[in-house]
């Protein structure tokens, strides 16, 4: 019988431990499992003029999602306002409105290396935008295969609304 309530004891104290480790992961941005699950239909994205863009310019964010997943490497330099969670998520249609409104870039010409972050905006569950990005106090740019670095037309304002992204808190996200 002894045997019994040591062994016992020994599976609640090692649950209680998960528990207690799961827990403090949550509490310290916890780096959610991400499975990718939907269509993909990446727009290509296209120039509205010589130097400027908006990639979400023909995109119906209606029944969208947006999604920054940020490196750790990042949260230190984030402008006020923002969370600093691995995965930040938007389902809000007004601030998807807002997000497509100053989501405007121009085209430097150049590539920028050190891009880890991304994001990722869907519409009715399927990806149709996934680009690098870089967020930080001094700039918001994105970086991508087709247009190469390409700087935020008006940086405060699109921070305004990545700083109205909600923090995801759940150990697995399903996109």
């Amino acid at each position: 019988m002894a045997k019994k309530h040591t062994r016992f004891r020994k599976a609640l104290t090692a649950l209680i431990l998960i528990v207690i480790v799961f827990i403090v992961w949550l509490g310290i941005g916890g780096f959610p499992i991400v499975l990718q699950h939907s269509n993909t239909n990446v727009f290509p994205i296209v120039n509205e003029d010589e130097n400027v863009v908006n990639p979400l310019k023909d995109i119906d964010l209606s029944n969208g999602k947006a999604v920054l997943y940020l490196s750790s490497d990042d949260w230190n330099d984030l402008p006020d306002g923002m969370s600093t969670r691995r995965m930040l998520v938007c389902t809000d249609t007004a601030v998807l409105r807002q997000l497509k409104d100053f989501f405007s870039f121009e085209i430097s010409g150049g590539d920028m290396a050190t891009v880890e972050s991304e994001l990722w905006v869907y519409s009715r569950d399927t990806l149709l935008l996934k680009t690098g990005i870089d967020i930080n106090q001094n700039c918001v740019g994105i970086q991508n295969e087709h247009i190469g670095w390409a700087k935020a037309v008006d940086k405060e304002r699109l921070c305004h609304v990545f700083a109205q992204f909600k923090p995801y808190r759940l150990p697995f996200v399903k996109l």
